[in-house]
């Protein structure tokens, strides 16, 4: 009878032990669909909610699939999105560049911006994407602050945060391949320098879809700053390995850096650490061809 008592005890605590393991809830899949909580409301983050949705497409889809699906799940949440249509979603680099249809361009104020927010919150969860830039009807909307919306410009956009407004130069490849510089006027947050505001762009690639990014994705800086008009560029050896290696496409990326901190007016050298420690290479580069800035570059 205890033996029979034993192995029923036995079965009890197996067929325990399966009911809490089946009782575990799965862990959730997809994407956050960002949402407009509240059209009307000018509360900010309050306006916008968060939705974790299951969308028709694989994880492992390529990433133009996946941007396409998830602004068409923002399209789909109604409200201001009703008569508005996705034309097209491009990737460029490390930005999407979403068309939407005209409708799109009749939102103005903090209607609009709500908008914006809820397509680029949920468009840069893709670890691939850093930017987007949104038009209607292929136009540009020529009311908005700026035509590439960023994670950080929904966090941190609020004008206290703003120190000062910079125009900078910016120098991207041409299609002639030729060393372009594209104006751009940036704003430096308040803990931010305009070197670290300066390189973030670069390296985050153009807006004018006629020029090319050349530094490789991946490709990082630990810290770049400027004391008494030298400007010293950190970066780990890991960024390095980045680098093509015909020795002419490691100068032009090389030269962009250098024209884009020289054209500062501030800088008149650069010095080069690798992990730390001071390099004169730049890949198979010698630091000799921008050390220093060029006669030209000051007149």
């Amino acid at each position: 009878m205890r033996k029979w008592m034993g192995l029923l005890l036995a079965a009890l605590l197996v067929l325990g032990a399966a009911g809490c393991v089946a009782a575990q809830p799965e862990k959730e899949t997809g994407y956050q669909i960002y949402q407009l909580a509240n059209p009307q409301s000018a509360a900010g983050a309050d306006a916008i909610t968060a939705v974790l949705t299951a969308l028709p497409v694989a994880e492992d889809a390529p990433l133009e699939e996946r941007a396409q699906a998830i602004v068409e799940a923002v399209l789909d949440t109604g409200g201001v999105w009703e008569e508005i249509e996705l034309r097209s979603v491009v990737i460029q680099g490390h930005r999407a560049y979403v068309d939407l249809s005209r409708r799109y361009g009749s939102l103005t104020g903090i209607q609009l911006s709500l908008a914006d927010y809820c397509i680029t919150l949920s468009l840069t969860q893709l670890e691939e994407l850093s930017s987007v830039t949104i038009t209607a009807g292929g136009q540009e909307l020529p009311y908005r602050t700026s035509q590439v919306l960023m994670e950080q410009d929904v966090l941190l956009s609020t004008m206290d945060d703003v120190i000062e407004t910079v125009s900078v130069s910016l120098y991207f490849a041409d299609e002639d391949g030729q060393l372009t510089a594209e104006q751009r006027t940036l704003e430096v947050y308040e803990g931010e320098t305009l070197a670290e505001s300066t390189m973030r762009a670069l390296l985050e690639g153009p807006q004018e879809r006629e020029l090319h990014a050349i530094i490789p994705d991946g490709f990082q800086i630990n810290s770049v700053r400027v004391e008494e008009g030298v400007c010293i560029l950190s970066l780990p050896s890991s960024a390095l390995e980045l680098l093509p290696e015909e020795t002419e496409a490691q100068e032009q990326i090389l030269l962009s850096i250098a024209k884009t901190i020289y054209s500062w007016g501030t800088v008149d050298e650069i010095q080069l650490l690798v992990d730390g420690e001071p390099s004169s290479f730049f890949g198979q580069v010698s630091m000799d061809e921008v050390q220093f800035r060029p006669v030209e570059e000051t007149e």
